[in-house]
């Protein structure tokens, strides 16, 4: 069943900071960066990145409930967002919730006067990206980013 009421927004609650944790760390840490992986990185909630004003944590809530998050670092002087650490939690997968997450985020970046959009994607990933509009480019010597003009 399709959520009816869709948001994005910063985490308000100590259990949607947990929420947001907790997503990031199962559906991308855990996932791509695990022991034993080739980029292995342990997930750290405490990164002083969080708090840095220049970046917005997000969550993306269906019907009130967290089932994903994203963080839009905003780079200062170079009109650039950076969309960072994006997941839809497994049961919400294929449900074209990422794409609308995307959009909202997009929204909400260009608000904050963003002209171009950025991340750096996982190659299993590619497909959705450019469906949501993303094509490949090189940005600050990342070897796979894809980025999104105005």
């Amino acid at each position: 069943m399709r959520p009816r009421r869709l948001e994005l927004r910063a985490p308000r609650t100590s259990h949607e900071w947990d929420r947001y944790h907790d997503t990031r760390k199962r559906c991308i840490f855990d996932r791509y960066h695990g022991k034993g992986s080739r980029y292995y990185c342990e997930y750290n909630p405490g990164c002083p990145d969080e708090h840095d004003p220049a970046n917005h944590p997000l969550i993306f809530l269906a019907d009130g409930e967290v089932i994903g998050t994203i963080r839009i670092d905003i780079k200062p002087g170079q009109c650039m967002a950076v969309f960072r650490l994006v997941a839809i939690d497994e049961p919400w997968q294929g449900q074209g919730l990422g794409a609308i997450m995307l959009a909202m985020a997009e929204t909400h970046a260009r608000r904050l006067g963003v002209d171009r959009i950025c991340l750096n994607a996982v190659a299993a990933a590619y497909g959705f990206y450019a469906r949501c509009g993303f094509t490949p480019s090189r940005w600050m010597a990342a070897r796979t980013t894809t980025l999104k003009s105005r």
